[in-house]
């Protein structure tokens, strides 16, 4: 279980209920893929209890890249289309098209800078996992979540203190702290934990900035550091996050992977990430 003070970890779980229910869809179809008893049907159901996620699916689903020659109609014929797990690609980001279709004013990130940043931070994460033997969907998860909890932490200051925005350089975990006694990755945590996903994954997200803190709960949260310093290469981070990503032989062990490797992933994602924008017609 986290830790937190009880009071404060009611008023985050209620922010986070006010959310738009993409973000859960996402995280439980996560767990449905998992599930080798699950069936289209159940990915469709879930799915559709969100009506704007359902039509961003589709338009995505009949782009270029998933779909071929011909369109696709339903939520079911996608399924069948492309399969389960390139469906998760598309809700996941369909999900960040919509959970932050206002950016996030208070840490100065555009709605185009998240997306590209989120995005960047999933596919870095599967060509990590690929390397490091972990889990591919999982790991695309966690880079496409990983900005959760700031999306919470924006809206309760957009409420009750207008206009105040994070400094663009400097510690942002220490900023976020002194306003809210709490953190942005703790926030994110908190929200996945109570969502049901496992303890080795919102452990991981909450201490991804400092992953060697947290040993005993797998390779995610370094992964996750790892792909953020990939996402700083390739000018998609964050200027008050840009200090905190480094290469260290103790973090790299722990993701298992070499630093040649990761070296080498950053083209390998810039160029998986340009690709895709273009093939999804995304601007």
């Amino acid at each position: 279980m986290i830790l937190t003070q009880a009071p404060l970890k009611e008023h985050i779980l209620r922010q986070a209920q006010k959310l738009p229910a993409s973000p859960q869809i996402f995280s439980k179809l996560c767990l449905l893929l998992d599930d080798m008893n699950a069936d289209s049907g159940q990915v469709v159901d879930l799915i559709s209890v969100d009506a704007g996620l359902s039509s961003r699916v589709l338009r995505l689903s009949n782009s270029v890249f998933f779909r071929g020659s011909l369109s696709v109609q339903s939520l079911d014929e996608a399924i069948g289309r492309v399969g389960f797990r390139e469906v998760h690609k598309i809700v996941g980001i369909a999900m960040v098209e919509q959970a932050f279709k206002d950016g996030l004013p208070s840490y100065h990130l555009s709605a185009k800078a998240i997306f590209e940043n989120s995005l960047c931070s999933a596919l870095a994460m599967e060509i990590i996992a690929r390397c490091a033997g972990e889990d591919g969907h999982e790991a695309y998860t966690a880079g496409l979540l990983r900005q959760l909890g700031k999306l919470v932490l924006g809206r309760i200051l957009e409420k009750d203190h207008p206009g105040v925005t994070c400094p663009e350089e400097g510690d942002l975990c220490a900023w976020e702290r002194q306003q809210f006694n709490i953190t942005s990755d703790e926030v994110t945590a908190l929200v996945l934990e109570a969502w049901k996903l496992p303890p080795e994954f919102y452990h991981g997200i909450r201490h991804h900035h400092l992953p060697e803190a947290d040993q005993k709960n797998g390779p995610l949260g370094a992964m996750l550091h790892l792909s953020c310093w990939v996402v700083q290469m390739l000018g998609h981070g964050m200027k008050s996050e840009a200090a905190v990503w480094e290469l260290t032989p103790q973090r790299l062990g722990q993701a298992g992977v070499s630093e040649e490797y990761l070296r080498e992933s950053v083209e390998e994602t810039g160029n998986a990430f340009r690709s895709l924008k273009e093939q999804l017609g995304i601007g």
